[in-house]
């Protein structure tokens, strides 16, 4: 059973260790909708990028990876479980989620989506944003292991290594088509110019 808008507000103590992380109109029917944090690493870069209120925009291109930390911290009880996705808006545009769906009793930490734009244009992400959401479902037994190691506070070097290199956009493999069939053409032309010229020397000689 999934908890309703007002399950989730009566457990934001326990759900939410941060007391300014939770904000009242987040909350949907059955969701709470996170924000963009501090922290966004593009598959084409070195380091991470820091946002703040001075510079509070990143820009994913067409194609490109990237790894987006929440503004929230959260805690998942032991007898609950968090389904993590990416608000419509978003996803019409063509961010898609490719890391897990789902989020571990006694999870605590942020959390670190990994996406990309799988659409045609630009994506602008904004520090504070609505961008993700999380519903929580209940266990019918709760949890009885371990307590998870501690959670993500920042984007991890093992995070950025996992999500590999620069990525290849649409654009990208277009040019690359171009040049290729261009190259096909100049060089076919080439050879058959060539092979005429052969043919024709051939002759020339079984003549004589």
């Amino acid at each position: 059973m999934f908890l309703s808008q007002s399950d989730i507000e009566a457990k934001k103590n326990e759900i939410f260790p941060v007391k300014d992380h939770f904000d009242p109109s987040n909350l949907s029917e059955a969701s709470y909708d996170l924000r963009v944090g501090d922290e966004v690493f593009l598959s084409e870069d070195r380091v991470p990028t820091r946002l703040c209120e001075g510079s509070p925009f990143v820009l994913l291109p067409p194609g490109q990876f990237a790894l987006v930390k929440t503004y929230e911290k959260i805690k998942i009880p032991k007898e609950l479980i968090g389904l993590i996705s990416i608000k419509s808006k978003f996803k019409f545009q063509g961010l898609i989620n490719i890391s897990g769906f789902h989020v571990d009793p006694t999870y605590e930490g942020h959390l670190i989506f990994a996406v990309q734009n799988v659409g045609p244009s630009d994506i602008r992400l904004k520090l504070g944003e609505k961008v993700f959401m999380i519903m929580f479902a209940g266990l019918q037994t709760p949890y009885t292991g371990k307590p998870r190691q501690p959670g993500y506070d920042s984007i991890s070097l093992d995070q950025m290594a996992q999500l590999g290199g620069p990525s290849v956009t649409l654009a990208q493999l277009k040019n690359n088509l171009d040049r290729m069939s261009l190259s096909l053409k100049i060089y076919g032309a080439l050879a058959i110019a060539i092979f005429v010229a052969v043919i024709t020397l051939l002759f020339e000689l079984l003549r004589r």
